[in-house]
């Protein structure tokens, strides 16, 4: 539509995209009519998440919601290994420690019916690992990828071998489109807040959240969303106030209460509207303090294109077609001739 002439005038976005329509020039810069608007308070917002959505230095969007990647785990599968559930010392060593307790052959046919954990296909599942080893994936100008480095490299040979060398984590086939935790066959699963509706629904065992396992720092990935509005939008003072209105206190109540994402607003994140202390998981603070060490995913205009990159050559390394250097390697050459850079 956007690229028809005939955009909506008030639309959300992720993050990931904004880099490329901000750009472009497809979004409205709200910025003149927040400075109007006295109600407007940019402190009680997650500043973090207010500075993914600025473009030379005024804002684009108003964040809804947002994610962390954390860490889920089946309590009945760790009660049964004699494994302690996982918390904020939890280092790889204690997470592979516990993955090889869980993961267990339950017919006796060679092949293990529960896993310990289930490695993430796509490309944002890896930066946490990543970065919680030292590595990076981009300069500081976003300009080159740093992917073939050893630190990278660790971080992707710990993944390749949780699957190869400890036989943890299922290969493609052994998953063979099963929802593996919902059903009780794996005892933990990286992924982000929207998964709590779906295993809020869970009858058959006890489950809990809670932060990544740390390398040389803990580390975890944060994404989110915002409502933003179209540059060609004819009503722009009605569309800054309609995205006020659903990013505000009614938008981010009803965020909060449906447990499908953080709430944008600290006070209502912070609220018994999202942490409710009837509703699992038990310890949902475990999202908000990710605000002291998460990070936004470093978005540029090529970011699909990048991700199609990483995904490709992320594939062929869990289906065993090819080493983790060679991973890093082919990544960080394939990515830099994306972005311009000479070879």
């Amino acid at each position: 539509m956007i690229g028809g002439g005939t955009p909506p005038d008030v639309f959300y976005m992720g993050i990931e995209d904004f880099p490329v329509y901000v750009s472009g020039g497809s979004l409205m810069n709200l910025e003149p009519f927040l400075q109007e608007d006295t109600t407007w308070n940019a402190g009680e917002y997650y500043q973090v998440l207010l500075g993914g959505f600025r473009y030379r230095d005024s804002l684009y969007g108003i964040p809804k919601d947002w994610s962390p990647l954390v860490l889920y785990y089946n309590k009945n599968l760790f009660d049964e290994a004699g494994v302690s559930y996982p918390d904020e010392n939890w280092t790889w060593d204690d997470f592979l420690d516990a993955a090889i307790k869980i993961t267990k052959d339950e017919n006796g046919d060679g092949e293990p019916d529960i896993f310990g954990f289930l490695n993430l296909s796509g490309w944002e599942g890896t930066f946490p690992w990543i970065w919680s080893n030292g590595g990076r994936i981009l300069s500081e100008d976003k300009k080159e990828c740093l992917m073939d480095s050893p630190e990278v490299i660790e971080a992707l040979q710990f993944l390749y071998d949780l699957t190869y060398k400890y036989k943890v984590a299922p290969t493609s086939a052994q998953t063979a489109q099963r929802d593996l935790f919902t059903t009780g066959k794996l005892g933990m699963i990286i992924s982000g807040r929207w998964v709590v509706p779906r295993y809020r629904t869970i009858m058959d065992f006890k489950w809990g959240v809670a932060p990544l396992p740390k390398k040389k720092e803990r580390v975890t990935s944060i994404l989110s969303v915002a409502f933003v509005a179209s540059s060609q939008c004819k009503h722009p003072k009605e569309a800054c106030k309609l995205i006020r209105f659903l990013s505000g206190n009614g938008g981010n109540e009803v965020i909060g209460k449906l447990g499908l994402a953080v709430p944008s607003m600290v006070d209502i994140a912070n609220s018994p509207v999202f942490l409710s202390p009837e509703e699992l998981p038990e310890n949902s603070e475990v999202f908000l303090e990710t605000m002291d060490y998460g990070r936004l995913q470093p978005a540029t205009k090529q970011w699909k294109e990048m991700g199609n990159i990483f995904d490709q050559h992320l594939e062929e390394l869990l289906l065993d077609k090819k080493s983790p250097s060679e991973t890093a390697r082919d990544i960080t050459q394939d990515v830099n001739i994306l972005l311009g850079k000479e070879i």
